[in-house]
């Protein structure tokens, strides 16, 4: 046996032959289309978290009110009362973002 014999080549070893590289063309991109799917993303997104926060808060008051915890339903309360104002308005901003962006 001698070494570098092609008989000795394992089939790993054998180069792939992986075909022609053709001409490279930039992939093609439309803003509008993605800055339109990403408001309507993000407007989505913020009203699902409204909702989900406020079905959470409810849920969470009715445990605290059935357990007994008054304290805890008070502190509750006042946390719901800061996040509230800030997630509606959150809300307000893209929903008027969403729906009026083409009027410009």
């Amino acid at each position: 046996m001698s070494i570098g014999c092609k008989d000795d080549d394992k089939p790993e070893d054998q180069p792939i032959e992986a075909g022609e590289v053709g001409e490279l063309r930039d992939l093609p991109f439309h803003e509008a289309r993605h800055r339109a799917e990403t408001a309507k993303s993000l407007a989505t997104l913020l009203v699902i978290i409204l909702g989900g926060s406020i079905a959470l808060h409810y849920v969470l008051t009715v445990i605290l009110a059935f357990g007994g915890k008054e304290e805890a339903t008070k502190s509750l309360n006042s946390i719901f009362n800061a996040w509230l104002p800030a997630i509606s308005s959150l809300v307000s901003a893209a929903a008027t973002y969403y729906f009026t962006r083409d009027k410009q």
